[in-house]
């Protein structure tokens, strides 16, 4: 083999990832429930860009086949996908939904007949409206009741389960920076919402199938300070505990993070039972959500957020949180049209320095990607900047794992064009192209590309 030719392990899953409300569509079809940003996106069109909904989003509900078919078709072994909470309890808890269960039956039996993994998140942002928020205690209890509901009716077809994804962007974007649903400004409820998420995580973890493998995804974004100045370099660790180490203490050792627990008692925040969160921490498997880091800076005495949703690189992001850390721009790094930074070295060393921290611990990277205003021109979708983006990251994986780093897996964020939050259907992640009157599908050349890939298991430099 040449060494233009990267060759990953044998097992390695090859795959896409999406969240059933960014795809799914028939968003009150069949006893569906309402979920928080359906609801959110009603009253509040205004925050989504171009006024967008999920309501149809892909249609995926009724082009699952379609979909399965083109999974098969790429060439992936494996599919990242979740589970519509309300679709399943429409209430949050109690009433189940047959209607739905039934469709998530024809999906994983789809899959498994053209043998595709299916690697399946319990709870991917769609919290059932009639629940409320992560605030209350009772939501706890309500998803140990759904995770034990999709355990027990499709434990015999799913092996992997991410009981969450991104508590730490949910709750950042949910009760600091106002941008997502219940859009408050409230540090306290902020970590008295994690606390909880981290509650359930553990709860389902203890009723996962001692057959499966369970895990969650988290966001990270790796933190540098932006100077050699003290009170940078501080603002940058206080911004890694905030964001990463709460976390990923939290899933991995059962136990908050000292530093963090200290800075939260300080100011106020530290949710009671902190140091009850679990006693045997059950974690077979991390998924890293990785797009971009992060360089961190002395914050001023006020907060300030604005995220870039036009897709103009005009338009900077914004993020600072009083008296804690500020972010700040890379001057020599380069940016997507929305302002996140392409850097696929920091990706590797995060791997290996995970694969440092917590041994023996299988890594997947769960979603990394390029969002674009991709273009259908003369039936085709020309996506080479996406091609170069995934490239790069592979390459920095491969070395990840020839240092050392047990990585198992990658799932570009994503199979297909879909509701990308606020940020509407003007930002495309996916192999395949959505038309969005049409809702028709087209293979962009970075899927024919990752086919290739996936289908030798080798990547050629």
């Amino acid at each position: 083999m040449s060494l233009s030719e990267l060759r990953f392990p044998d097992s390695f899953l090859w795959g896409s990832a999406t969240a059933a409300i960014q795809i799914e569509g028939a968003a009150a079809l069949d006893g569906k429930g309402a979920s928080v940003w359906d609801v959110f996106c009603r009253e509040h069109p205004d925050r989504i860009f171009e006024r967008a909904t999920p309501e149809v989003a892909c249609d995926h509900y009724h082009r699952y086949l379609e979909d399965v078919e083109s999974i098969k078709n790429l060439g992936h072994n494996a599919y990242r996908c979740s589970i519509s909470w309300p679709r399943l309890l429409p209430d949050g808890r109690g009433r189940v939904n047959t209607q739905g269960l039934d469709f998530y039956d024809r999906l994983f039996d789809a899959l498994i007949a053209r043998g595709i993994f299916p690697l399946v998140t319990l709870y991917h942002w769609d919290l059932p409206e009639a629940l409320g928020s992560w605030e209350s205690p009772e939501v706890v209890d309500a998803f140990l009741e759904y995770a034990a509901l999709c355990y027990e009716r499709f434990g015999d077809r799913v092996f992997a389960w991410c009981t969450l994804n991104e508590p730490g962007w949910t709750t950042l974007n949910g009760y600091v920076t106002g941008l997502h649903p219940p859009a408050k400004h409230n540090l306290k409820a902020a970590v008295l919402s994690s606390h909880h998420l981290m509650l359930a995580h553990h709860g389902a973890c203890s009723l996962a199938p001692t057959d499966a493998q369970v895990g969650l995804a988290l966001n990270v974004s790796p933190i540098y300070s932006a100077s050699d100045r003290a009170e940078d370099v501080a603002a940058a660790h206080r911004a890694d505990g905030v964001l990463n180490r709460w976390f990923f203490d939290a899933a991995a050792t059962g136990r908050y993070p000292e530093d963090v627990v200290k800075l939260y008692d300080r100011l106020g925040y530290l949710p009671e039972g902190h140091d009850r969160l679990c006693d045997t921490a059950r974690l077979d498997f991390l998924g890293v959500n990785y797009y971009y880091p992060h360089y961190a800076v002395a914050a001023t005495s006020t907060s300030d957020f604005h995220l870039n949703t036009s897709g103009e690189k005009s338009e900077p992001c914004r993020f600072s949180l009083a008296d804690c850390f500020a972010f700040a721009q890379n001057p020599r790094g380069r940016y997507t049209d929305w302002n996140w930074e392409i850097d696929p070295e920091t990706l590797g060393k995060l791997l290996v320095d995970l694969s440092q921290r917590y041994p023996d611990l299988p890594l997947y990277v769960t979603e990394n990607g390029l969002g674009a205003p991709d273009e259908l021109v003369d039936g085709e979708v020309d996506d080479q900047a996406r091609i170069g983006f995934v490239r790069e990251h592979l390459v920095a994986i491969y070395k990840a794992i020839g240092a050392g780093a047990d990585v198992r897996g990658y799932f570009m964020w994503s199979l297909m064009d879909n509701f990308s939050w606020i940020n509407g259907y003007k930002k495309r992640y996916g192999f395949l192209y959505v038309d969005r009157d049409s809702l028709d599908r087209t293979p962009k050349k970075s899927a024919f590309w990752f086919r290739d890939i996936a289908m030798s298991n080798t990547l050629r430099c």
